[in-house]
């Protein structure tokens, strides 16, 4: 019966080893995902470096040029985002419209807020790369438009 204890015991506690392993590896995984995306294009570029660096064990030359390439990638990825940005502003301005047209009127105000922090949050994260994030200086900030007063729409089921 000791014995069996003791087998039990030491399996329990390999057992709690290895989900406490398997919790704290997915924990670092996930923050190490989470920096780099919050990192913007510059980040992820770097991770790719360097995993690249890596495997294909890359000699310095070759190391100068691939960061040539990624350097010349993330300046394409801008200009593209430069071009696309008013017509993403242009279709989120549309979806907040019609959202704030559906809502009853004790639910816009709320709404309003929402978006404000939203903007907010986006405002600060985009001046904070600016100089190594995601937006370079003269990307476009999504516009902050006053609040539009809500489509006169009867909801179907008041509340």
């Amino acid at each position: 019966m000791r014995t069996l204890k003791r087998i039990l015991g030491v399996l329990l506690i390999f057992f709690f080893g290895v989900f406490i392993g398997a919790a704290v590896t997915g924990a670092g995984a996930m923050q190490k995902f989470r920096e780099m995306v919050s990192g913007g294009p510059e980040a992820v570029m770097d991770v790719i470096v360097k995993r690249l660096d890596h495997e294909l064990k890359l000699d310095t030359e070759q190391k100068r040029k691939l960061q040539v390439i990624m350097d010349d990638a993330l300046i394409r990825l801008r200009q593209s985002r430069a071009k696309v940005q008013p017509e993403v502003e242009t279709t989120l301005l549309d979806a907040e419209q019609k959202t704030r047209a559906i809502l009853y009127p004790n639910q816009v105000k709320k709404f309003d807020d929402f978006i404000a922090r939203s903007r907010e949050k986006w405002k600060a994260k985009e001046e904070g790369e600016g100089v190594g994030g995601a937006a370079s200086p003269g990307t476009p900030v999504p516009a902050t438009p006053a609040p539009v007063a809500p489509a006169p729409v009867e909801p179907a089921n008041p509340q």
